[in-house]
């Protein structure tokens, strides 16, 4: 299994077997934006797109098990790596791998911070990678009254 990163003139070629999976994060997420919004941004290079590759399974489907969606994001005192879509199947096979490659990537890039913001399960799986908790997320959604 590799996390290899798609090249933007190759995100047309990949985009049919990653749309769903990119889809669906973004709905269970909130559903906050949509994947028009994420195909566009990483057309415009402002996202870097990764798959987890098995080269040696049988067919396309079993050799692809996941996508993250990455974003460079210069703050004023931290360049960060924000991690905006980490899903799949099989997650225990490649988290490990995934986080590994992004933060070697992130370094190249002059990174000096990780971040994510994610639903609460992944708090656990990455607490042994040394991913730590530092904020929280709370939401209310708005609903503009009729006069």
């Amino acid at each position: 299994m590799n996390l290899i990163r798609i090249p933007t003139s190759n995100i047309d070629d990949v985009w049919p077997l990653i749309k769903k999976d990119i889809k669906d994060s973004l709905i269970y997420s909130g559903s906050h934006t949509d994947s028009d919004f994420v195909y566009e941004t990483l057309k415009q290079e402002k996202f870097q797109l990764w798959i987890f590759w098995d080269k040696n399974a049988p067919t396309t489907l079993e050799k692809y098990h996941g996508v993250i969606v990455t974003e460079i994001v210069q703050k004023k005192l931290k360049k960060v790596c924000h991690i905006f879509i980490m899903t799949g199947r099989n997650r225990q096979r490649w988290t490990a791998l995934g986080l590994s490659v992004l933060e070697n990537f992130a370094l190249e890039q002059d990174c000096n911070l990780m971040e994510l913001i994610a639903r609460p399960g992944w708090a656990r799986v990455l607490k042994e990678y040394n991913y730590k908790n530092t904020h929280i997320v709370l939401e209310k959604q708005l609903i503009k009254k009729e006069k």
